[in-house]
């Protein structure tokens, strides 16, 4: 079978499609497969890491855009980009034509459909952004990484298989005891949250001062990076800081809770190390539906919410130091986030490929 799969932006477009892709090789593996990224994101980065042919199309989105000379720029970068990827999808003859999210599955999967190709869209949330809307009516197969987001598309394309994580984070959801997991996991997402950053910071500090002591592992994102190593050293505080995480599954193996955004895909693979989360959703995330994400969690009992209009450092200390001493209600939430996993997200989608 020949693949083209797309995705644009964050980790949590992007590696769904990387997971998609390592079984597809495990149950395909003369399949050819062609991943189609922007020139901005972290897809090429990770495309390159884990071996997959790789093709850039020059978009930008049109929301946010004031002025008609950044509209008219806009279009005619992604016309342009249509035009460039229906060639290549005329010449490469995918039987699939996959898109994970992002700007840029909008005008993939178009082409796609354009050209004939099955196409389908995965849809990690449980609120689907507009994009995916209007493509689950014209897509043959919808795949679902949560029941909520069943609604919003027609009956008989849509499929809840869970989100698709790679092989390595998964096979933690089978390891029930973690003599390592004492570590404070802090994630603002694949390209780091300052908001975040500075609270978390504050917040130990507070931690620190009240006799609560506990490693942390933190991923900054590249712009913070510099500034938040120079605070652990200033506090002395035992820390691992990243830019970016590169071994995400052995920080897992380490981590006791997380503070971190809503997306689903880091919920996901939360979900499959039973790691319970204190959760503060991105404000500005479409429809709000890190906000839903977040409150599906914490309803299972999974994790705890902090509205960011509500987060301060006095509130998300608190917060840290109720969750770590009271051992037994963490022990549960971790228990109840585990139970909240659908596993073989990848392996699922994969089959219907084939079946279909």
């Amino acid at each position: 079978m020949k693949i083209l799969i797309t995705a644009g932006g964050t980790g949590g477009h992007v590696m769904p499609a990387v997971s998609i892709v390592e079984a597809l090789r495990e149950r395909l593996p003369s399949s050819q497969i062609l991943f189609v990224g922007t020139d901005r994101g972290l897809e090429e980065t990770v495309a390159r890491k884990y071996s997959i042919e790789f093709m850039t199309l020059k978009t930008e989105g049109i929301r946010g855009k004031k002025t008609k000379k950044e509209i008219a720029r806009a279009l005619y970068l992604d016309i342009k980009a249509f035009l460039n990827v229906l060639s290549t999808i005329r010449r490469f003859k995918p039987d699939w034509v996959i898109g994970t999210g992002g700007y840029i599955t909008g005008i993939v999967v178009l082409a796609g459909l354009v050209s004939g190709a099955k196409c389908a869209i995965q849809e990690q949330n449980a609120i689907p952004g507009l994009a995916n809307r209007i493509l689950g009516k014209m897509v043959h197969k919808v795949f679902l990484g949560m029941e909520g987001a069943n609604g919003f598309f027609p009956r008989g394309k849509s499929v809840v298989t869970g989100n698709p994580i790679r092989k390595n984070i998964e096979a933690l959801n089978h390891i029930k005891d973690r003599p390592n997991a004492t570590s404070l996991l802090v994630m603002g997402g694949s390209l780091g949250a300052t908001r975040i950053n500075r609270v978390v910071l504050d917040a130990l500090r507070i931690c620190r001062d009240n006799g609560i002591s506990l490693p942390v592992i933190h991923q900054t994102g590249p712009r913070d990076y510099e500034w938040v190593i120079q605070g652990y050293k200033e506090m002395s505080i035992d820390a691992r800081i990243f830019d970016f995480i590169d071994d995400i599954a052995q920080v897992y193996r380490d981590s006791r809770l997380a503070v971190c955004r809503a997306g689903a895909i880091t919920l996901t693979e939360l979900m499959a190390c039973s790691i319970p989360a204190i959760m503060i959703p991105y404000p500005f995330a479409a429809d709000n539906h890190q906000m839903v994400n977040a409150r599906y969690v914490a309803s299972c009992g999974g994790g705890w919410v902090i509205p960011e209009p509500e987060l301060s450092p006095e509130r998300l200390a608190n917060e840290i130091e109720h969750r770590i001493k009271d051992t037994r209600g963490l022990k549960m939430a971790s228990r109840a986030m585990g139970m909240l996993f659908t596993a073989n997200g990848s392996t699922r989608i994969v089959e219907e490929i084939v079946r279909v």
